[in-house]
């Protein structure tokens, strides 16, 4: 598991507190869901993997978590997944 990075839905989640979110709350999103970084970090490339875990602190949850390769800076890779998100919601509130 040292070749992928774990992201928790929590990271991307602009209600959780700035200790866990990875994220400033401008690219943070509500209640981000596991198949929306799945889909964003597999248009990056990143070759996702869907894990049934749940968030140690939150272990009562099991939102589930993706593994992705190692590419770059976790952050970095959280930013631009964290882009996709909200350019796919952007997207599909235009259509509705």
């Amino acid at each position: 598991m040292r070749d992928k990075w774990v992201l928790w839905p929590i990271y991307f989640d602009l209600r959780t507190s700035r200790r866990r979110r990875k994220l400033s709350k401008n690219l943070a999103v509500n209640e981000p869901n596991i198949e929306e970084i799945y889909k964003a970090a597999k248009k990056l490339g990143l070759n996702p993997i869907k894990e049934e875990k749940a968030y140690p602190s939150r272990w009562w949850r099991k939102e589930g978590c993706i593994l992705i390769e190692k590419k770059e800076k976790k952050v970095e890779t959280i930013r631009k997944i964290a882009e996709i998100i909200k350019q796919n919601r952007s997207s599909s509130e235009k259509t509705h």
